[in-house]
């Protein structure tokens, strides 16, 4: 499969919370995730523009996306809350086939970072799912505004991209 992994946000641009910064928390996700793929044989190209705006920064992940022959993608974000209590993980989707993808991605990520009711989540006012063509997907990885998931973010961000590739994985099988 040819997967694309976006990494949400420019550099600067998204949430933060307990000293850490969105784009940089999903950088290393993404690093750690595109091995992971690549080692279960799938092609992998990370979209990121980090020097962009935040709507320039959308708008070329578009575009790429739409060129890229891509048989799916996955944008990669940490939620944040001013409750920070807030903690969890979920997934959002616009398609069928997107559901299925969320579904499974989410059964894995939300056992290492629970707290959300719901994990699969139809979002049809997200930009990046509702313009790209390939089946995309959103993952909010945790709250980065939740000292818990945080740690998690900062200090092991390997389970996570590990979560979300064994979750395309068993999309792919």
């Amino acid at each position: 499969m040819k997967i694309a992994i976006d990494i949400g946000h420019a550099a600067g641009t998204g949430a933060r919370g307990n000293g850490l910064e969105e784009h940089a928390v999903c950088t290393e996700i993404a690093r750690y995730l595109g091995n992971y793929l690549i080692k279960a044989d799938h092609e992998v190209v990370v979209l990121d523009y980090p020097e962009e705006t935040n709507s320039s920064d959308l708008n070329k992940t578009i575009k790429a996306a739409n060129a890229g022959l891509f048989n799916f993608g996955i944008s990669l974000h940490c939620d944040c809350s001013e409750n920070a209590e807030a903690h969890g993980a979920h997934v959002c989707y616009i398609s069928d086939k997107g559901k299925e993808l969320a579904s499974s991605i989410a059964r894995h990520l939300a056992a290492l970072l629970p707290g959300r009711s719901e994990t699969v989540q139809l979002r049809t006012d997200l930009a990046v799912l509702k313009r790209t063509n390939p089946v995309w997907v959103l993952c909010e990885c945790g709250f980065i505004s939740n000292a818990g998931d945080a740690k998690i973010q900062s200090e092991t961000p390997e389970l996570i991209a590990s979560a979300i590739a064994k979750g395309v994985n068993n999309y792919c099988s």
